[in-house]
């Protein structure tokens, strides 16, 4: 009984440890680095793979933009119905598997180009 209970402890530092590892590791990205969120972002990320747990930061002037997560649906067509709408003016999403997309719900803005897609693996 324990040698199992010593087992146990080891495997529960161990995940610890690892989990510790990973978050260490998580990069914060801002959209479009230095220019934000906005119009002009010339193609950001660009293909970049974005790990999953990475941190993508939207900044941008409170009222002139906003940021919407959406699905495939909603990027394509810009409609930002259903979506989740985060207006803070310093929004960070935590990168999750899979791609995940964003768009700008205000005007005209996301059929201008306001709107970027990740992937996160």
């Amino acid at each position: 009984m324990y040698r199992v209970n010593m087992i146990k402890i080891f495997l529960a530092i161990m995940l610890c440890v690892l989990l510790r590892i990973n978050i260490s590791n998580a990069d914060t990205f801002s959209v479009d680095g230095a220019n934000g969120w906005g119009f002009n972002m010339n193609g950001w990320p660009n293909g970049k793979i974005f790990d999953v747990g990475d941190v993508v930061e939207f900044k941008y002037k409170i009222g002139m933009h906003n940021m919407v997560i959406v699905n495939k649906l909603g990027f394509d067509s810009c409609n930002a119905t259903g979506g989740e709408v985060l207006s803070s003016g310093d929004d960070q999403v935590l990168v999750p598997k899979g791609t995940t997309y964003f768009i700008c719900s205000i005007g005209d803005h996301c059929a201008n180009g306001v709107k970027v897609a990740i992937i996160g693996k």
